[in-house]
């Protein structure tokens, strides 16, 4: 689905991104489903069935995940529930997305529409190529000169440009953001998120101290006047009033605070950056008007008086501001959809568009060492530069290409600044880990999107997928290490639950509507071609050759010959869990049902997460709205056991009895959400 705006947020459904100016959040990617569903049917309300089939496509479910989509969506785009901008509950019906999406292909559309009626509308004139026979020799002549001098340049300015691989600064399981370095690149200022506190953390760049200079229950912005003082916005919680906090720093922690008011018209701070002559700018609403409308401010400490520089350009949301020389630079959004380059001539307080159509949304800071503007994409791993004389040129002739670096990075680097030989930043990932209740055993914890574990009957290896390479890939991990099962190179967005044989040396799996083997004695893998969609593999049997999977047809499972590699379809409303000669044990909804026996079982409250069959057993992970329990049943559907789980256990996906203590070993997604760590590539050279 292509990228669209709700009002002033951007959404990019492809990287699961969520942009509120620069600030970027990542979402689960069955979030971005639900909400490009939204999008696809706004102001029509969806019932609670629709949404289901949009978004699992009769994989595993339960109600309370819907509900908890809904929560992810409703804090990513900021939305109150107790009065709702975006996404509206309908009591008994479903959900609405009340606002009208601008996808930015129909603005570019709607854009070539204009400029072609305008063009229709103006006189036609003589082609460039109806020229008299003198002229022709002479324009030739100037092509031949201009290609040739194309030629020479691009053969003697090679891209030399290097930055190594991002190195993590920070390590912990919040959110840090936001990096700001000190005039003298010696101390790095960020924030931390900790829950609903944020907190402005000290550190030196070449030490691993940190230091913790306030806390505030809302986000700020912030940036350094000098070496030693720094400043932040600050909103009284009653007033609503803007203030500035002026910090003066010594022995890393604030030794005085003074607040300077900000005038009552000007409200939203936002971007703030330091100059070399100490001038503070930033972006600011005017609120005296009818109409508010968005303006360049600048701030000198020594005076504390607020000057207004500019107003920005009409329909132009800024993304990001840099600051040289005598210049500012900004990257920003036009008419919802064009990502432009404008540059603000301090000298003569003109605006001037360097680059009118970037090919994405781009943080920049300003190199003082090279003279040029960087700029690094914050959707995919890219970093860039212009130079000082392609951006002071009067006229611009021909397209300004950005130099791209030599960089190792496979992920975004957003919120930079640039030092003699480093560029720090932000990177944002979004992390699922793999855990176990038996803490010495094998899991993953890789900061990427790890899920689907299933364990081997011995226990001796784990399958997952993992979004470490940016696409879902099938991994095994054992005592040897991790290896590559499925690359997955046509990028298909769902790799399903590993199935084990009895004999632990083979698993199945299901992607892009196909079944796989893979033999873990002679690591091959090999395809099973079939007429059938297949959508997952539920059970292998213990005493034939045979798989059971689900079909996309509904209602409608299949039987998987392996000797004989036929695929053949039966009609079966539920999820196979247990089949032997005598009995089959099939899931459906929150009911498990023995069909031979005639027997069913429900939990008393709450709702099935997961189940699946263990040596002959079943195992339901059941959710309500307190707590999760882990009931182990028999085949007879009476319950032998149950335990409450811990409260970071997402979802039970596999388990396995350690053959000398019999004891139960689970393995569980457990969802991080998203974590957010200041980085610093170091090697940057020209």
């Amino acid at each position: 689905m292509d990228v669209f705006y709700l009002n002033q947020i951007f959404i990019d459904p492809s990287r699961n991104q969520v942009f509120h100016g620069d600030e970027c959040l990542l979402i689960e990617p069955k979030a971005m489903t639900l909400l490009c569903v939204f999008a696809q049917q706004p102001n029509k309300v969806l019932s609670q069935e629709v949404l289901f089939e949009a978004v699992w496509q009769n994989r595993i479910f339960s109600p309370s995940s819907l509900q908890r989509l809904i929560t992810l969506l409703r804090k990513a785009l900021k939305d109150d529930p107790k009065a709702a901008q975006f996404i509206h509950t309908h009591a008994k019906r479903g959900y609405s997305l009340e606002v009208q999406p601008a996808f930015a292909e129909h603005l570019r559309s709607d854009n070539a529409n204009k400029q072609k009626k305008l063009t229709e509308s103006t006189p036609l004139k003589a082609p460039f190529y109806v020229l008299p026979h003198p002229l022709w020799v002479i324009a030739l002549s100037l092509l031949l000169i201009a290609g040739f001098s194309v030629f020479f340049l691009s053969n003697t300015n090679s891209n030399d440009q290097k930055l190594n691989k991002p190195v993590a600064l920070t390590h912990t399981a919040n959110n840090e953001s936001m990096p700001k370095l000190s005039l003298n690149a010696q101390q790095l200022l960020f924030l931390r998120e900790t829950g609903s506190r944020f907190e402005l953390v000290l550190k030196a760049t070449e030490k691993e101290s940190e230091y913790s200079l306030l806390t505030q229950n809302k986000t700020f912005e912030f940036a350094w006047l000098n070496n030693t003082t720094v400043v932040l916005t600050h909103s009284e919680p009653n007033s609503g009033n803007n203030h500035l906090k002026v910090l003066t720093l010594a022995d890393n922690q604030v030794m005085s605070e003074r607040t300077i008011k900000v005038p009552s018209h000007i409200t939203d701070l936002r971007a703030l950056q330091t100059g070399h002559d100490n001038t503070l700018y930033m972006l600011a609403t005017e609120t005296k008007l009818v109409n508010a409308r968005n303006l360049l401010v600048a701030f000198k400490e020594q005076t504390t008086q607020f000057k207004t520089l500019s107003v920005l350009p009409e329909d132009t949301f800024v993304q990001d501001l840099a600051v040289a020389s005598n210049a500012l630079y900004f990257t920003a959004t036009k008419s919802h959809s064009i990502q432009q380059l404008l540059k603000y001539d301090l000298g003569t307080a003109n605006f001037k568009i360097i680059k009118k159509d970037l090919a994405s949304i781009y943080h920049v800071a300003w190199d003082y060492l090279r003279n040029q503007l960087i700029l690094s994409d914050t959707l995919k791993a890219g970093v860039f530069s212009l130079s000082a004389q392609q951006l002071n040129k009067t006229k611009q002739q021909g397209e300004i290409k950005l130099l791209p670096f030599n960089f190792e990075s496979p992920s975004p680097l957003s919120q930079i600044q640039v030092t003699k030989n480093a560029v720090f930043g932000t990177t944002f990932q979004q992390n699922i880990d793999i855990a176990s209740n038996n803490a010495t055993l094998t899991h993953v914890n890789s900061k990427y999107e790890d899920y689907q574990a299933s364990v081997s009957p011995s226990g001796e290896h784990l399958a997952f997928v993992s979004h470490k390479h940016g696409r879902p890939m099938l991994f095994v991990k054992g005592k040897k290490g991790v290896a590559t099962i499925f690359d997955n190179p046509h990028q298909h967005d769902f790799i399903s639950r590993a199935i084990w044989s009895s004999h632990s040396n083979e698993f199945a799996f299901a992607v892009g509507g196909q079944v796989y083997l893979y033999d873990l004695t002679n690591k091959q893998l090999t395809h099973i071609e079939s007429d059938q969609h297949i959508i997952r593999v539920d059970y292998w049997q213990n005493n034939t050759n045979q798989l059971i999977a689900t079909t996309k047809q509904l209602n409608t499972a299949a039987i998987i010959e392996l000797d004989t590699k036929i695929v053949w379809p039966f009609t079966l409303q539920g999820t196979v869990l247990y089949k032997d000669e005598d009995q089959q044990i099939i899931w459906q909804n929150d009911t498990l049902e023995n069909l031979a026996k005639l027997k069913t079982w429900q939990p008393e409250q709450g709702e099935i997460v997961h189940a699946f069959s263990v040596k002959g057993l079943i195992l339901a992970h059941v959710r309500n709205a307190i707590e999760s329990n882990l009931f182990i049943l028999k085949t007879n559907l009476e319950v032998q056991e149950s335990t409450v789980l811990p409260t970071n256990v997402q979802f039970i996906s596999s388990a396995f009895f350690e053959p000398t203590k019999e004891n139960l070993v689970y393995f569980y997604s457990h969802w991080r959400n998203q974590d957010a760590d200041i980085v610093k590539s170091d090697n940057y050279q020209n």
